[in-house]
């Protein structure tokens, strides 16, 4: 037989069972001949349980001890080796080593014999997954949900290792890098995603394809209305999909939060009901403008990524995700991976998060909660850290981005609630950052309207950046000022306009004045000395 005959009976598209033997035996005759042959099965991971004969198995179980021992591999330390670990009757004595070594072999085509193994292994544990989760559902072995969750996870286990994607060199990545920036140039679509708050997009540079950000504070901070307003300036204002995976609100609530954040109602009529006729007016034209954003809603509870990953691939055959929201990680499960120890479930779930945002292609947003440590501080510091995090050391490692909400207010409204103030100062403390710079972006909290906000604060040295991007979502004009149409981003002002001694840029904060009737609400009365 040729050497071309040869390979196209191994790597043919139906592999028969003894073109299967046929590569494994070529595998092993290589590894008993070139050393090369030895480093290049390893660097492909094969391991003695992706040949499917035991007889072949033990003789690579032979060659891989020697290897790691840094001896000569040939028939004979082969031999020598099987007969030490008493296996030599396993393959069938002496006789059937040097067979193998005899097989006809071409080193150039050994990544095609590994192909054919690997393909052959993935396929016997593809078998093995779906006969074992016949044999659950048949037996009743654990509820529906358990069987579906376990077989998910496994099969995508196996839809990872199927990942044929190797080595690239530089000058094919630099070069789609560089067009990639050609084409953000002109204006082009970006997988990048802004969050609509112009300070942090300048310190984060916005969300990144494939990225795990994690957005955290102590319950009340705000954790939910920050990514609904994040979400909602994704979808007005870049035309993005976002996907919402709601475990502790209804998706009722959550409507209803964007409406109060988006109009002039406060939060608090919405749920109590107690809107006035003109209220109702003005929502149902707020109604009519948030109908268009392409935010779609699940509230299932005790969801894991396996469920996360399975709905977010169904949506995305209608419509491609632009950014996937999960509020909030501790309210995930994960039940076949607990092992009895929250922390290695919670790890188990991150690292599966992770995992999900860079196989979708999009960034993914995660909530989680703070420990008590910010609270019980005795220096009366409660500004967040990393030490903080809830639960497991793992988010931390395994996120691209964290950004935390501290309002300090918060801490002296538990003290005297009568003096609270209707709208805070609030810091989002980005404290790790793959991707850029650390720093803290400085916005409002205006609790009766769910709504964070950045406003033109040219008097409050705390804030390093006059911000151009003045966000307010109170009223039609909001819509005016961001002239979507024209531009995703606020323009920078020449060198010549620019204040010398400015760091960033920045714009008359919008008109508050032409919303009277918002500012008249009994509820929600701004400060005398807000503008």
């Amino acid at each position: 037989m040729s050497e071309r005959d040869q390979l196209d009976n191994l790597t043919g598209e139906n592999t028969s069972t003894l073109n299967v033997l046929e590569a494994e035996k070529a595998v092993l005759s290589l590894c008993m001949r070139h050393r090369e042959a030895v480093e290049t099965t390893v660097m492909n991971k094969v391991v003695a349980g992706d040949f499917s004969d035991v007889r072949h198995q033990a003789v690579f179980e032979a060659i891989s001890e020697i290897y790691l021992e840094g001896g000569a591999i040939n028939r004979h330390s082969v031999c020598d080796k099987l007969q030490d670990t008493g296996k030599t009757k396993i393959v069938g004595g002496d006789a059937f080593v040097f067979d193998i070594a005899n097989s006809n072999a071409v080193l150039s085509a050994a990544d095609s014999y590994l192909s054919v193994i690997t393909k052959n292994s993935l396929s016997r544990r593809l078998i093995s997954t779906l006969d074992d989760l016949h044999d659950k559902a048949v037996n009743h072995k654990g509820s529906v949900k358990d069987i579906v969750d376990t077989g998910l996870s496994k099969l995508n286990l196996l839809k990872i290792e199927d990942d044929t994607t190797g080595f690239e060199s530089i000058s094919v990545i630099a070069r789609r890098n560089l067009e990639d920036l050609k084409e953000a140039m002109k204006g082009g679509e970006t997988k990048t995603v802004k969050t609509g708050f112009s300070y942090l997009d300048n310190i984060t540079g916005g969300f990144k394809p494939g990225t795990m950000n994690i957005i955290a504070a102590r319950p009340g901070m705000g954790k939910t209305a920050l990514v609904l307003n994040i979400a909602t300036n994704v979808a007005s204002m870049y035309s993005k999909t976002v996907a919402i995976f709601s475990l502790e609100m209804s998706k009722s609530e959550i409507v209803n939060r964007i409406l109060a954040s988006q109009s002039q109602t406060s939060f608090k009529k919405i749920e109590r009901a107690e809107v006035t006729a003109q209220d109702l007016a003005e929502l149902e034209s707020t109604l009519r403008r948030i109908t268009t954003y392409p935010i779609y809603i699940d509230e299932k509870t005790g969801t894991n990524p396996s469920d996360i990953r399975a709905k977010c691939q169904d949506l995305s055959r209608k419509t491609p995700i632009g950014l996937v929201i999960i509020d909030y990680l501790q309210l995930m499960t994960y039940p076949d991976k607990a092992g009895g120890n929250r922390q290695n479930e919670i790890a188990a779930i991150s690292r599966d998060i992770k995992v999900l945002a860079k196989d979708l292609g999009v960034p993914v947003i995660a909530l989680s909660q703070l420990n008590r440590g910010t609270e019980n501080r005795e220096d009366g510091d409660h500004t967040p850290g990393l030490a903080d995090i809830r639960d497991s050391g793992a988010i931390e490692q395994d996120a691209d981005c964290v950004i935390f909400i501290h309002r300090p207010s918060y801490y002296t409204k538990k003290k005297d609630a009568a003096e609270a103030p209707k709208i805070e100062d609030a810091q989002l403390i980005v404290a790790k950052n793959r991707h850029g710079e650390t720093n803290t972006a400085y916005v409002k909290w205006y609790g009766a309207k769910t709504l964070f906000f950045e406003p033109n604060r040219k008097d409050d040295p705390k804030d390093p950046m006059e911000n151009a991007y003045n966000r307010t979502t109170t009223s039609d004009k909001a819509s005016g000022d961001y002239k979507f149409d024209e531009a995703e981003e606020p323009p920078f002002p020449s060198e010549d306009e620019a204040p010398a001694a400015d760091t960033g840029y920045e714009e008359e904060a919008p008109d508050f004045g032409e919303n009277e009737e918002f500012f008249n609400d009994s509820h929600d009365e701004l400060p005398a000395d807000f503008l």
